[in-house]
């Protein structure tokens, strides 16, 4: 209770609930917002409380491997820990797709902390105008040596598909307990990663959707919201878990 008066938290509920609520406006799109106002809060206050956690996982990481851009993942990590702990036994493997990878800091935080989850990574690692905009580090050559030499001593649990997520899930044939969506940010890619996701998560699987609140895009629904939500929408199968930055999704059925 006590975090839910803090004015970061306010400030940052208010803000993330402001472009939803525009994005509903602009594309006349009907949402429950008592729930989400519930699910932004119920998110930022966990953040707020586990700042300290954050910043020394921040550092664990930054001293550890070799990472030369911004640090976008790091604040996800306390929500990230409690849903995928939900869903990992040691007993089981857990299947874990992760289409865009950059310099791997998401792969590394679930290869240092679920032992028993296999990594399928799907990143053509190609320059793009949206991904020249928002990193420092353009040359994707030399982006890609630098997340094969990050993950190198967990090698035997990652198998790389230097391909478009499109022809991935072409080929595809497995099925996934997560998947993390965080390639191109145009909402119809991203929208196509989703739908496609749909298609290859198991039952009571996981998928998470990166940047859900993002405004890179003039036209606020060409940013990720603008194929997420609808997608959300048309399916009952799916159950909203969390929303920050990014939009955690529970697949109630599989396809």
């Amino acid at each position: 209770l006590l975090y839910f008066f803090r004015a970061g938290v306010i400030r940052a509920v208010y803000r993330k609930l402001s472009f939803i609520l525009k994005y509903c406006e602009v594309s006349k799109t009907k949402i429950n917002k008592i729930n989400y106002i519930k699910y932004l809060l119920k998110s930022e206050i966990i953040k707020k409380k586990e700042k300290k956690f954050i910043e020394k996982q921040k550092n664990f990481y930054t001293e550890k491997y070799n990472f030369t851009d911004n640090d976008w993942f790091s604040p996800n990590i306390p929500i990230w820990d409690l849903i995928l702990n939900k869903i990992n036994t040691e007993e089981n493997q857990i299947k874990y797709l992760e289409i865009g990878a950059y310099e791997g800091r998401s792969t590394i935080f679930v290869c240092e902390n679920f032992q028993n989850i296999k990594i399928t990574v799907v990143d053509p690692y190609v320059e793009y105008d949206e991904m020249n905009a928002v990193v420092k580090n353009s040359n994707m050559e030399k982006v890609f040596e630098r997340f094969k030499q990050n993950t190198f001593k967990f090698s035997d649990r990652i198998d790389i598909y230097r391909n478009t997520s499109d022809d991935f899930f072409k080929k595809n044939t497995k099925k996934f307990d997560i998947i993390y969506i965080d390639g191109s940010h145009y909402y119809l890619d991203v929208k196509n990663d989703l739908i496609n996701s749909l298609k290859f998560i198991k039952k009571n699987g996981i998928i998470i959707c990166d940047d859900f609140i993002w405004d890179h895009y003039k036209k606020i629904q060409e940013n990720p919201i603008g194929g997420i939500l609808p997608t959300i929408q048309a399916n009952p199968n799916l159950k909203i878990e969390s929303i920050s930055n990014q939009i955690i999704l529970k697949v109630k059925s599989s396809a």
